[in-house]
């Protein structure tokens, strides 16, 4: 639906370009006042007609992102659920750790499809809208735009030249591989749970994402009061992210810094009771 929406947009472009191309020929006094009225009727039209299609298909669009919202809601409620369970040790981390992924990966998709639901709903114009440039209604625009400001053609000096004779090829140079730049980062970060006793089993379980257009591989590190405790390496592509967990167990009781790249955290060990 989304090229619907983009063609009823150039439709409605494309009648405002009209209408106004025929004003200023009517104030120009290049047309006559029969043609005139009736080529603003017909515009006219074609300019409503547009605007009920893009209202309509605006409706829609809400209908599934209201939807989207309910199902997103539902998805939240779980995770939070599972997150009470865990906090009140009615389940062990490694199990907390297994049951959240279906509900997290259900999340960041319903996030992802609002944010587009969102962007469709309150799009002004086509530029707006992306589709593939192969589209008719899209080239037939563009080409009538092209001719509506066509310029003089100037013809090309046709006296022939010979061409330079060929130069001597250069040896060609070792060009360095092209770095690609490190383009994640951490959009959350959470230690369950932030406060435990010794011995206990903590997990942290950091979300990173490539916000970047290439796929990146990098190098996540965990660490505990600045001291590297582990690493681990991914590969994630471009607008993806990535969930990545580490275990450490509870040690002496006091305040520990967590960082997971450069996302930070607190974790608190508790005296035994």
């Amino acid at each position: 639906m989304e090229n619907d929406l983009r063609t009823a947009f150039l439709n409605k472009e494309r009648a405002e370009l009209f209408l106004t191309n025929l004003e200023k020929l009517r104030s120009d006094k290049a047309i006559n006042e029969l043609s005139y009225t009736a080529l603003k009727t017909e515009y006219s039209v074609n300019l409503q007609h547009a605007q009920i299609k893009i209202d309509q298909i605006k409706q829609e669009f809400s209908k599934r992102l209201a939807l989207r919202s309910r199902q997103l809601g539902v998805f939240k409620q779980e995770m939070a659920n599972l997150d009470a369970r865990f906090k009140v040790g009615q389940m062990q981390a490694e199990e907390y750790l297994k049951q959240i992924k279906a509900p997290q990966k259900k999340v960041a998709a319903l996030e992802d499809q609002i944010a587009h639901l969102t962007s469709l709903t309150e799009a002004k114009s086509s530029v707006e809208i992306s589709v593939p440039e192969s589209t008719g209604l899209a080239s037939l625009f563009s080409s009538r735009m092209r001719q509506g400001n066509r310029q003089p053609v100037i013809m090309p000096d046709l006296t022939w030249t010979p061409p330079p004779p060929p130069a001597e090829p250069e040896p060609p140079k070792e060009m360095p591989p092209p770095e690609i730049q490190d383009t994640t980062s951490i959009t959350s970060l959470h230690i369950l749970p932030d406060r435990a006793y010794p011995g206990s089993s903590i997990g942290i379980i950091a979300t990173v994402i490539n916000s970047g257009i290439e796929m990146v591989q990098h190098r996540v590190e965990f660490k505990i009061n600045g001291r590297l405790e582990a690493t681990n390496e991914i590969s994630i592509e471009p607008g993806r992210s990535q969930e990545v967990t580490f275990m450490t167990v509870g040690g002496t009781p006091g305040d520990y810094n967590i960082s997971v790249d450069k996302a930070t955290g607190i974790l608190k060990i508790m005296p035994p009771a």
